[in-house]
Protein backbone atom coordinates (compact mmCIF):
# COMPACT_ATOMS: atom_id res chain seq x y z
CA UNK A 1 0.00 0.00 0.00
CA UNK A 2 1.34 3.26 -0.91
CA UNK A 3 1.88 5.96 2.36
CA UNK A 4 0.29 9.38 2.56
CA UNK A 5 4.20 11.48 2.08
CA UNK A 6 4.74 14.35 3.63
CA UNK A 7 6.67 16.81 1.96
CA UNK A 8 9.97 16.69 4.11
CA UNK A 9 9.44 12.74 4.14
CA UNK A 10 9.08 13.02 0.44
CA UNK A 11 12.64 13.36 -1.31
CA UNK A 12 12.53 13.92 -4.84
CA UNK A 13 14.35 11.46 -6.47
CA UNK A 14 17.32 11.84 -9.05
CA UNK A 15 15.64 12.16 -12.32
CA UNK A 16 18.09 9.65 -13.62
CA UNK A 17 15.51 7.01 -11.96
CA UNK A 18 13.19 8.11 -14.78
CA UNK A 19 14.37 6.17 -16.72
CA UNK A 20 14.31 3.05 -14.68
CA UNK A 21 11.66 -0.23 -14.75
CA UNK A 22 9.08 -0.31 -12.84
CA UNK A 23 7.48 -3.27 -11.35
CA UNK A 24 5.17 -2.35 -8.80
CA UNK A 25 2.67 1.21 -8.41
CA UNK A 26 5.36 1.95 -5.82
CA UNK A 27 7.75 2.16 -8.17
CA UNK A 28 5.49 3.80 -10.92
CA UNK A 29 5.19 6.51 -7.84
CA UNK A 30 8.71 7.05 -7.66
CA UNK A 31 9.13 7.08 -11.39
CA UNK A 32 6.33 9.86 -11.29
CA UNK A 33 8.34 12.04 -8.41
CA UNK A 34 11.38 11.83 -10.12
CA UNK A 35 9.73 13.46 -13.55
CA UNK A 36 7.23 15.73 -11.09
CA UNK A 37 10.31 17.23 -9.47
CA UNK A 38 8.82 19.86 -6.46
CA UNK A 39 5.11 19.57 -6.04
CA UNK A 40 2.94 23.09 -6.70
CA UNK A 41 0.99 22.51 -9.61
CA UNK A 42 -1.23 25.54 -11.07
CA UNK A 43 -3.67 24.15 -13.59
CA UNK A 44 -5.34 20.76 -14.02
CA UNK A 45 -3.46 18.38 -16.09
CA UNK A 46 -3.65 14.84 -16.99
CA UNK A 47 -0.24 13.57 -17.59
CA UNK A 48 0.25 10.52 -19.62
CA UNK A 49 3.53 8.41 -20.95
CA UNK A 50 3.17 5.19 -22.78
CA UNK A 51 5.32 1.53 -20.59
CA UNK A 52 7.17 -1.10 -23.19
CA UNK A 53 7.04 -4.37 -22.92
CA UNK A 54 10.05 -4.09 -20.10
CA UNK A 55 8.30 -1.54 -17.79
CA UNK A 56 10.04 1.46 -19.33
CA UNK A 57 8.34 4.66 -19.21
CA UNK A 58 8.87 6.12 -23.19
CA UNK A 59 10.62 9.33 -22.93
CA UNK A 60 7.83 11.63 -24.19
CA UNK A 61 5.66 12.62 -21.95
CA UNK A 62 2.01 14.05 -23.15
CA UNK A 63 -0.62 16.33 -21.21
CA UNK A 64 -4.17 17.17 -21.31
CA UNK A 65 -5.54 19.65 -19.81
CA UNK A 66 -8.62 19.07 -17.39
CA UNK A 67 -10.72 21.85 -17.06
CA UNK A 68 -13.61 20.99 -15.85
CA UNK A 69 -15.44 18.12 -14.17
CA UNK A 70 -14.95 14.87 -15.33
CA UNK A 71 -15.96 14.72 -18.45
CA UNK A 72 -17.03 11.02 -20.04
CA UNK A 73 -16.83 11.66 -23.57
CA UNK A 74 -13.15 13.20 -23.25
CA UNK A 75 -12.07 10.02 -21.01
CA UNK A 76 -13.83 7.75 -23.99
CA UNK A 77 -11.66 9.71 -26.71
CA UNK A 78 -8.42 9.68 -24.83
CA UNK A 79 -8.57 5.47 -24.68
CA UNK A 80 -9.91 5.83 -28.25
CA UNK A 81 -6.87 7.59 -29.63
CA UNK A 82 -4.25 5.56 -27.53
CA UNK A 83 -5.96 2.30 -28.51
CA UNK A 84 -4.85 3.49 -31.92
CA UNK A 85 -1.29 4.30 -30.48
CA UNK A 86 -0.44 1.22 -28.79
CA UNK A 87 -1.74 -1.52 -31.46
CA UNK A 88 1.16 -2.99 -32.92
CA UNK A 89 3.63 -1.64 -30.69
CA UNK A 90 6.53 -2.16 -28.71
CA UNK A 91 4.36 -0.19 -26.27
CA UNK A 92 2.04 -2.46 -23.29
CA UNK A 93 0.37 0.11 -21.11
CA UNK A 94 0.02 4.03 -20.53
CA UNK A 95 0.79 5.44 -17.26
CA UNK A 96 -1.61 8.39 -15.98
CA UNK A 97 -1.31 11.27 -13.21
CA UNK A 98 -3.52 13.28 -12.62
CA UNK A 99 -1.68 17.07 -11.19
CA UNK A 100 -3.81 19.79 -9.71
CA UNK A 101 -3.16 23.43 -7.43
CA UNK A 102 -4.20 22.68 -3.68
CA UNK A 103 -3.05 20.47 -0.70
CA UNK A 104 -6.19 18.95 -0.12
CA UNK A 105 -6.39 15.45 0.10
CA UNK A 106 -7.68 12.92 -3.06
CA UNK A 107 -11.23 14.59 -3.66
CA UNK A 108 -14.32 13.33 -5.27
CA UNK A 109 -12.85 15.58 -8.90
CA UNK A 110 -10.02 13.51 -8.50
CA UNK A 111 -11.91 9.83 -8.03
CA UNK A 112 -14.54 10.83 -10.95
CA UNK A 113 -11.44 11.34 -13.40
CA UNK A 114 -9.46 7.66 -12.24
CA UNK A 115 -12.82 6.51 -12.26
CA UNK A 116 -13.52 7.50 -15.94
CA UNK A 117 -10.29 6.75 -17.15
CA UNK A 118 -10.23 3.38 -16.02
CA UNK A 119 -13.66 2.34 -17.34
CA UNK A 120 -12.89 4.01 -20.52
CA UNK A 121 -9.43 1.89 -20.77
CA UNK A 122 -11.54 -1.30 -19.85
CA UNK A 123 -14.19 -0.77 -22.79
CA UNK A 124 -11.32 0.54 -25.08
CA UNK A 125 -8.88 -2.04 -24.46
CA UNK A 126 -6.32 -0.31 -23.36
CA UNK A 127 -4.04 -1.32 -20.31
CA UNK A 128 -3.16 1.33 -17.78
CA UNK A 129 -1.10 1.23 -14.44
CA UNK A 130 -2.61 2.61 -11.53
CA UNK A 131 -3.76 6.16 -11.56
CA UNK A 132 -1.75 8.67 -9.51
CA UNK A 133 -2.10 12.09 -8.82
CA UNK A 134 -0.30 15.29 -7.12
CA UNK A 135 -0.87 18.50 -5.82
CA UNK A 136 0.97 20.96 -3.69
CA UNK A 137 1.94 18.52 -1.36
CA UNK A 138 2.01 15.02 -1.90
CA UNK A 139 2.03 12.48 -5.22
CA UNK A 140 -0.08 9.45 -4.16
CA UNK A 141 -2.13 6.58 -5.97
CA UNK A 142 -5.66 7.20 -6.70
CA UNK A 143 -7.25 4.36 -4.75
CA UNK A 144 -10.88 3.64 -4.76
CA UNK A 145 -12.48 4.29 -1.17
CA UNK A 146 -15.53 2.25 -1.70
CA UNK A 147 -12.68 -1.07 -2.24
CA UNK A 148 -10.25 -0.34 0.87
CA UNK A 149 -6.75 -1.06 -0.62
CA UNK A 150 -7.20 -1.52 -4.26
CA UNK A 151 -6.26 0.97 -6.74
CA UNK A 152 -9.01 2.89 -9.06
CA UNK A 153 -7.56 1.81 -11.54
Amino acid sequence: MTSQPTPTSDPIPNIATASEAFHSGDELRERWRALMGPLGFSERLLWFAFVDTSGHILPALNQLPLDGPPEPYLADLLMYRLSDVIDGRDVVSVAMLITRPGADAITPWDRGWARLLTTAADLSGVRIEPIFRANSVDLVEVRDSRSAGRSVA
